[in-house]
C-alpha cells in the first residue's frame, strides 16, 4: 500500500490473513486482515448437513463468524 500522490490518506486491508498479507501488515502495509476460520466452515456446513438428514429447516444462509486481525493480535496468527 503507498499513498496517493497528493494525498495522505492511508485505507488498506486485505482477507484471509495469508502469510503475504501478515508480513504486509507487519511493515505497515495493511491495516487489517481478516481470517476465515476453515474449521468452523467445515464445522457449520457438517451441522447444516447432520440438520437437513434429521429433517429439520435450516436457513438459506449459515453465516460463519470471522476474526478481524489487527496488528494488536496480529502475532497470534502467525505460523
Amino acid at each position: 500500500m503507498r499513498e496517493s500522490e497528493g494525498s495522505s490518506r492511508q485505507n488498506a486491508d486485505g482477507i484471509y490473513a495469508t502469510s503475504d498479507a501478515l508480513a504486509s501488515m507487519e511493515q505497515g502495509g495493511l491495516a487489517v486482515s481478516v481470517f476465515q476460520d476453515a474449521a468452523g466452515q467445515g464445522a457449520g456446513a457438517v451441522d447444516a448437513a447432520v440438520s437437513l438428514i434429521s429433517g429439520e429447516d435450516i436457513d438459506s444462509k449459515i453465516m460463519i463468524p470471522f476474526v478481524l486481525v489487527t496488528r494488536e493480535n496480529l502475532a497470534s496468527f502467525k505460523e
